[in-house]
């Protein structure tokens, strides 16, 4: 059984909650393996996310800033994503406050929406291991082994600048 903490920061709320399940929710995987998307920030010299959608099913995709890119390249992740998922890294969040997190480089990758601070002023900010750290208000697994495999599914351009990763858990 895995214990998992819908918000690490039980002093802004009422009550701390916490979800005990042995199989946590589609949406849940799907966003934990999103993270190593990190690989495409890190061989794209920091392309920004432009947008996410996860869904319930276990599919999820994101867009990326990412003129001029072969998607053959792109595609060429999805082995190094897996190897991180079979890695079983760990999966913390932390909070920091708002100026450390906005001058930081690669804490806030969206090119136009970010997670919005706490009611005190700070970030969350997930971190995976050595691999990733930013801004993310969603639910995560405590480390990537606990993700199935993921499947790149379609690459698509959306736009001149845009690339569309589709996904799905294997």
């Amino acid at each position: 059984m895995a214990v998992y903490l819908c918000h690490e920061q039980p002093d802004l709320f009422e009550h701390e909650t916490q979800i005990i399940d042995s199989r946590p929710g589609a949406a849940r995987l799907a966003r934990s393996a999103l993270h190593p998307g990190a690989l495409v920030f890190r061989r794209f010299e920091g392309a920004l996310v432009t947008g996410a959608q996860i869904n319930g099913d276990g599919t999820a995709r994101m867009d990326f800033d990412l003129p001029d890119v072969d998607n053959n390249l792109l595609r060429a992740i999805e082995p190094e994503i897996n190897d991180v998922i079979r890695q079983a890294m760990p999966v913390r969040a932390v909070y920091i406050p708002t100026n450390e997190a906005q001058a930081t480089p690669g804490l806030l990758r969206s090119l136009s929406v970010t997670p919005p601070p706490t009611p005190d002023g700070r970030y969350r900010i997930v971190e995976i291991g050595d691999l990733d750290r930013q801004a993310c208000g969603g639910t995560h697994l405590s480390n990537t082994g606990e993700s199935r495999p993921i499947r790149l599914v379609k690459i698509e351009n959306k736009g001149r600048r845009n690339r569309r990763i589709r996904i799905a858990l294997g």
